[in-house]
């Protein structure tokens, strides 16, 4: 491993613990405000507020740093689908549990020593633990699945990713707030639990529930790479008609090429250019 290669790896790992230090710190902040003022049955919408709009602004910050994952589950799906490598995911682990940490233990430590963290995720009303584990499951698969086709599949968007992350983390909240007070996050069940000094019995369901759905977003991710989802719908991103003439006519002709082999380099206008390979000679278009 190169210096440069080294210090770009400690650069985006400091840059995912400052990042998820500032998320966690604003978001369980905020929560706690609200849950302390109007009551935790109260909070739902406010909740999922400060979570969402949380990591709008803070994942925004660092998107050009590290990508702004601030999520072992993002990290792990990202590994999944190759856009990580083993050491990079490794070093953003350690930084997003210790940038929780002290995210939350910050938020403890600027409020008043009356208030309690009451973020420590927990079955709630009536929710059973295999309800608990899928709604983790399938929501993390959502949130991880949004983040592969908003920054990983470059688009005239990408640059605006923040939001839409922000936005399904916001959802997410919504959904799962009331019955397990949503993690959706191995990193925030983890720093509340530790910052709380409590971790509850089914504390393993926000490990094993997020990782497993990041699983399952990579699958999905890789699913539709394979199939080359992006050529039934060319020219979507391209800024005037004649763009989009050629996006559309490119993609024809990568599919109606049957046994040949075709690589497509996609670009952020909407165009494409093939180069098509069959065994008897070599094309280009």
């Amino acid at each position: 491993m190169s210096k440069s290669t080294a210090s770009g790896w400690l650069t985006q790992s400091l840059a995912e613990l400052i990042g998820t230090a500032m998320f966690m710190y604003i978001a369980v902040g905020g929560a706690d405000a609200v849950t302390n003022d109007i009551g935790d049955n109260n909070g739902y919408l406010a909740k999922a507020f400060a979570f969402g709009i949380g990591l709008v602004i803070t994942a925004w910050g660092f998107f050009r740093i590290s990508g702004s994952h601030f999520n072992p589950a993002v990290s792990f799906s990202s590994l999944i689908t190759g856009h990580l490598t083993v050491p990079r995911f490794v070093l953003y682990f350690v930084s997003q549990l210790l940038g929780a940490m002290l995210g939350v233990a910050l938020a403890k430590g600027t409020t008043p020593s009356t208030d309690m963290i009451t973020q420590v995720n927990s079955l709630m009303n009536g929710q059973s633990l295999a309800r608990g584990f899928f709604l983790e499951f399938f929501l993390t698969a959502i949130l991880c699945f949004v983040y592969h086709m908003v920054v990983h599949e470059k688009n005239r968007s990408t640059f605006m990713s923040a939001l839409p992350y922000g936005l399904a983390l916001f959802s997410c909240h919504l959904f799962a707030a009331r019955y397990t007070n949503a993690a959706i996050n191995p990193a925030r069940a983890f720093a509340t639990s530790v910052v709380a000094r409590h971790f509850t019995r089914d504390h393993w369901i926000y490990w094993l529930g997020p990782l497993f759905g990041a699983i399952l977003a990579a699958a999905l991710h890789i699913l539709f790479r394979y199939f080359d989802y992006d050529l039934y719908n060319a020219g979507i991103d391209a800024e005037n008609q004649a763009q989009y003439v050629r996006a559309k006519a490119a993609a024809a002709e990568h599919l109606g090429h049957g046994q040949q082999t075709t690589n497509v380099n996609r670009g952020s206008n909407g165009t494409a250019a093939t180069t098509t390979n069959n065994s008897n000679n070599n094309v280009r278009h």
